[in-house]
């Protein structure tokens, strides 16, 4: 099983509907390929964190290069990993929001520190993208991984 992290960047705004879409296509399809992951969007920004069998993961990561939702797809990170950081979600989603004092953190990492957290070779990258997450996401998410 890998886990696969990667950044882009929107090509148009976004809208409420846009996320809604997304969000139903994807847990639909991450259900069928057994695949559970978090998408975080951040001024512009997705981040995303698919985790799975390898050849659905990329299977769906292909699909995910020729969305023209968005543009600049740089895979961050693929793990090797024995278990899932998010085997509740088929896909979780949050908009972080600078102005909240948690997700500014998520908004601050600087290059250096997202060095130390790939270079971590028992995943903990990912754990630290977890708990810089509002605490109050991880305790009231739905098992669809919705979180306001």
């Amino acid at each position: 099983m890998i886990q696969l992290l990667y950044v882009s960047v929107a090509a148009r705004a976004m809208a409420d509907a846009d996320f809604a879409q997304i969000l139903e296509t994807s847990r639909a399809n991450n259900e069928r390929e057994a695949i559970t992951g978090v998408l975080l969007w951040a001024e512009g920004a997705f981040v995303q964190i698919l985790e799975g069998e390898t050849d659905p993961v990329h299977r769906t990561l292909a699909a995910i290069r020729r969305d023209t939702r968005h543009t600049n797809l740089i895979v961050v990170i693929e793990q090797e990993t024995e278990k899932r950081a998010f085997s509740d979600w088929s896909m979780g989603f949050k908009r972080l929001d600078p102005v909240k004092a948690d997700d500014d953190r998520v908004f601050r990492s600087s290059h250096s520190a997202l060095a130390r957290r790939i270079s971590t070779p028992d995943g903990g990258m990912l754990l630290n993208m977890i708990l810089a997450l509002d605490r109050d996401v991880l305790g009231s998410t739905s098992r669809t991984g919705t979180a306001a």
